[in-house]
């Protein structure tokens, strides 16, 4: 994968440098359509964004992080009881359970775990994306005052999750939301989803992501399934959480009980 950092003007402004230097890409000129056609996809700011843009006309056009997006803001701001996620998490009462996302993605879901009181870990593999999330985060002085206390809560590191050996137990849950190719195809894929895929490929082994992830965990595992699609790996999960698109199944820690979750 081609990957280019392209500047506006003749000279590289400190954020594009910085870029260029910690993932190690080259600079070239953003009007400069003989050298783009070099690299598969290029970073630029787009205003304080980080933007990143597929070159190929048949590609899926641009990726950012924007938590300022108006329907990630609604479900934010939209009652609790009625979200399967929060419930799937275990989202109750004054109960607000540490998260370990470890498929972070574009940290969507990580900031509605947010917004609800949680504290969040987010875990990236791919460092391009890595890169988005972190400027997204960054730029919480753009936000707004609300927006940017629950961004407060969010922590993110970059690494594969089978690598990840945290040095205690530290994480009431562990959220994973793995990319798996669908079993029918669908027009109605989102943009984002499919520049994801692109990036990102599949995941491939669900069990083993499901039994690390049950390592972790203190209390339980959530995983993020399309509504019909198959469960991760061969072990059936204690309970489901269903919504308009999805499937929460959720993988009960020691001790605790279905009963327990209400």
């Amino acid at each position: 994968m081609r990957v280019a950092v392209a500047k506006k003007s003749p000279e590289a402004t400190g954020s594009e440098s910085r870029l260029a230097a910690n993932l190690k890409l080259p600079i070239i000129e953003i009007n400069d359509p003989e050298s783009a056609c070099d690299f598969d996809y290029l970073f630029f700011f787009d205003g304080p964004k980080l933007t990143l843009l597929a070159t190929n006309a048949a590609a899926c056009g641009e990726l950012c992080v924007d938590f300022s997006e108006a329907k990630l803001n609604y479900r934010a701001k939209s009652s609790i009881k009625d979200q399967s996620i929060a419930r799937a998490v275990g989202v109750k009462g004054g109960k607000r359970p540490s998260v370990l996302d470890a498929t972070a993605g574009l940290g969507k879901d990580a900031f509605l775990l947010a917004s609800f009181g949680c504290s969040v870990a987010l875990l990236e593999r791919s460092a391009l994306i890595h890169a988005l999330l972190e400027d997204g985060l960054e730029r919480r002085g753009y936000y707004g005052a609300e927006t940017a206390e629950i961004l407060s809560r969010m922590d993110l590191a970059r690494g594969e999750f089978l690598d990840f050996e945290p040095v205690s137990p530290q994480f009431d849950v562990v959220y994973l939301d793995p990319m798996f190719p669908a079993r029918r195809k669908s027009a109605k894929v989102k943009k984002d989803m499919a520049a994801l895929q692109k990036l990102l490929g599949y995941q491939s082994d669900g069990s083993e992501l499901l039994q690390h992830a049950k390592r972790l965990a203190t209390k339980r595992v959530v995983v993020k399934r399309a509504k019909t699609s198959p469960h991760l790996g061969t072990d059936a999960p204690d309970i489901e959480f269903k919504g308009s698109s999805s499937r929460y199944d959720v993988y009960l820690i020691a001790n605790q009980s279905p009963t327990s979750m209400g």
